[in-house]
């Protein structure tokens, strides 16, 4: 056991991007609602025995998430394909130990939002998975791209599965972030140095209008922000000072681990969430239900 939360106690979680990237196969649901249950999330749920026939020795396993096992031959060949998709995005792997470690923490958050799938619901049956596979064969010479990519049939049914369970899941917990809320409208100047910032905040003090200070720092656009929600903004002390100031009214000087802000709140509103905005959220939300859900969850690392 201690083993087993040594091990928990060290999975990092890997970024949305890359909870993205292994489940672009099914980018979005489409909608219906199978009745048929999922027996199992990995591949061994592929196979049956019936009652009368010994237990079958478990298939080698690189991890169990909540007793439901990763294959060790499944966590292999995807460690593979990750190796050749960053050959072919020009990004070739340095370190590969790293690497492996990615592809498993990946596959850990997958199997981890196809479960909350289940147990929100949502099933795929056989045929859900064939339709899938089926757009994919209209779109590309299936049997080139899968000995290109390593798949056997078995495994890209049981990927395709999974990968269908794990972006119902996202879809459900993205589109939970409001498309609407409270926003602040900003212009910042902002200083590398202390001594900038003074000097900024003694012209301010002296009248000068902050948009001429802010123009001094930042001519190209003299410091303007725009809109914000909470959450967006990249440095928290700044965010915090837009969010509690009047409008009109601006901050002192707030200094951050890239330089000096001062902030002016131009006008606060509720307003519809720009687009980089609302993917911001929405990736802060799949991160946090994440990171809640491998706290609450038993993850044991058989091996790597």
């Amino acid at each position: 056991m201690d083993d087993m939360l040594k091990h928990r106690s060290q999975l990092r979680l890997a970024n949305f991007g890359l909870i993205l990237l292994v489940i672009f196969l099914s980018a979005c649901s489409d909608g219906s609602s199978p009745t048929e249950p999922v027996s199992s999330l990995t591949p061994e749920g592929l196979s049956t025995a019936t009652p009368d026939q010994p237990t079958p020795t478990p298939v080698p396993a690189i991890a169990a998430v909540n007793g439901e096992r990763i294959p060790l031959a499944w966590y292999e060949t995807e460690v593979t394909r990750y190796l050749i998709a960053q050959e072919a995005l020009g990004t070739p792997v340095e370190d590969v130990a790293a690497a492996r470690e990615t592809v498993l923490n990946e596959l850990i958050e997958k199997m981890l939002l196809a479960q909350g799938a289940v147990e929100a619901g949502f099933t795929v049956t056989d045929a859900d998975v064939q339709a899938k596979i089926d757009a994919l064969a209209a779109e590309v010479d299936l049997a080139a791209w899968m000995a290109e990519w390593g798949y056997t049939d078995g495994d890209l049914f049981q990927s395709m599965r999974l990968d269908l369970l794990a972006t119902n899941q996202r879809d459900r917990i993205t589109s939970a972030v409001p498309t609407t809320m409270e926003q602040v409208e900003l212009r910042q100047v902002f200083a590398y140095t202390s001594t900038g910032a003074q000097n900024a905040l003694a012209s301010l003090n002296s009248g000068t209008p902050f948009e001429d200070v802010a123009y001094e720092y930042d001519w190209v656009a003299g410091g303007y922000l725009g809109w914000a929600p909470r959450g967006y903004l990249l440095i928290p002390a700044v965010e915090d000072a837009a969010f509690n100031l009047p409008v009109g009214s601006r901050s002192e000087i707030i200094e951050s681990d890239i330089g000096y802000h001062i902030v002016l709140v131009l006008d606060r509103a509720d307003r519809p969430l720009s687009t980089d905005a609302l993917q911001v959220l929405q990736r802060q939300a799949l991160q946090n239900w994440v990171a809640e859900r491998l706290a609450m969850s038993t993850v044991e690392i058989l091996g790597n």
